[in-house]
């Protein structure tokens, strides 16, 4: 009796079967890629925008609000756009000189919320050097950003050849 057949065919269901799982391993791989891409697009837009409205917000609290109030206002002005919560998603999605470059823009902006309690109304050099502190801060992260998303787009485009 002749082995070469059924030892053929078997052969041949292994092959096929193990074809199989490595390109569902590859489509697995590049659909947790595209679900990472866009967990962490979202998270990046909700803290760029957090940023910008935290900004908006002491700087509207040190133009119109005065006296004892201020305080209170440069604290719910800080909150007020959970800038903090989403720093900590960053921290848990986002790779290391992300997070860092969060961090800073966040150090930044609570720099920013002490100098609206104390400060005078009028523009003056100071809130100048801090606006621009926050936005090359901003800026920073920003390129951060855009290495790590397309770092995921590279990786992405690699598993799926």
């Amino acid at each position: 009796m002749s082995w070469i057949s059924p030892l053929s065919a078997l052969l041949g269901v292994l092959l096929g079967a193990g074809g199989t799982a490595l390109a569902d391993r590859r489509r697995w791989r590049r659909e947790a890629v595209t679900r990472l891409l866009e967990l962490r697009t979202q998270l990046y837009a909700d803290y760029l925008i957090a940023m910008e409205e935290t900004g908006r917000d002491l700087l509207r609290v040190l133009q119109t609000t005065t006296g004892e109030e201020r305080a209170t206002a440069a604290e719910v002005a800080f909150a007020g756009f959970n800038l903090g919560g989403t720093r900590q998603r960053i921290h848990v999605l986002a790779p290391l000189d992300v997070v860092l470059a969060a961090d800073e823009v966040f150090r930044a902006l609570r720099r920013a919320r002490d100098y609206v309690v104390t400060a005078d109304q009028r523009d003056n050099p100071e809130l100048l050097t801090m606006k621009d502190e926050v936005g090359a801060l901003r800026d920073r992260f920003q390129a951060a950003v855009r290495r790590d998303v397309r770092g995921l787009l590279a990786g992405s485009a690699s598993w799926s050849a």
